[in-house]
């Protein structure tokens, strides 16, 4: 199974990143790669509003040159998706927006969506009890579906886990999802 993970958390070593490893490593004891990206070590423009994506006379990939088509094209090639985020004050963190608002040139009203289908892991972490933002997630995870991609499942995962400690049952969680991952190969 071929996955990419992209982590829109500007901390290399929170949350977000403890979760992708342990995906990672179900996905190599299963005769897996998975190739992880940080958006902050990305560069990606926001949306430009062009629209020169929504063409159907001359359809085009987003015109931006940057990092993002980049990435979207080794989704294109992959077998899954996980895409990890922190939410902030109670919104996805900044770089998690400018990735997602790119989503706009991959839409089902363009000819760019994922022709693959992806399986899809949506991971958000956040400093409130387990469950507050559950239903801001359920919305923005939407997006995912609209390019392409089969949304496997959502990880809501609150009290600053893991790295906070006492967090057995979360990484066995996380485990599972992550055998049901490559699973549904």
């Amino acid at each position: 199974m071929n996955v990419v993970s992209v982590i829109a958390s500007p901390r290399k070593n929170g949350n977000c990143k403890h979760i992708v490893d342990i995906f990672t490593e179900v996905i190599e004891e299963n005769n897996g790669h998975n190739t992880v990206y940080f958006v902050e070590d990305m560069k990606i423009r926001g949306c430009q509003a062009c629209r020169a994506c929504k063409s159907f006379e001359k359809p085009t990939m987003c015109v931006l040159d940057d990092d993002f088509n980049r990435v979207m094209k080794k989704v294109s090639e992959s077998d899954a998706f996980i895409f990890a985020c922190p939410n902030y004050f109670g919104e996805i963190c900044g770089q998690g927006r400018v990735f997602m608002d790119r989503f706009y040139s991959m839409t089902k009203t363009t000819p760019n969506q994922l022709k693959n289908n992806p399986k899809c892991v949506v991971i958000h972490t956040y400093g409130a009890r387990d469950g507050h933002y559950d239903e801001y997630i359920a919305k923005k995870a939407r997006v995912f579906n609209s390019i392409g991609c089969e949304l496997v499942k959502i990880l809501s995962i609150g009290e600053n886990k893991p790295t906070r400690g006492d967090s057995h049952r979360l990484i066995e969680e996380v485990r599972m999802t992550a055998q049901e991952l490559v699973g549904e190969q």
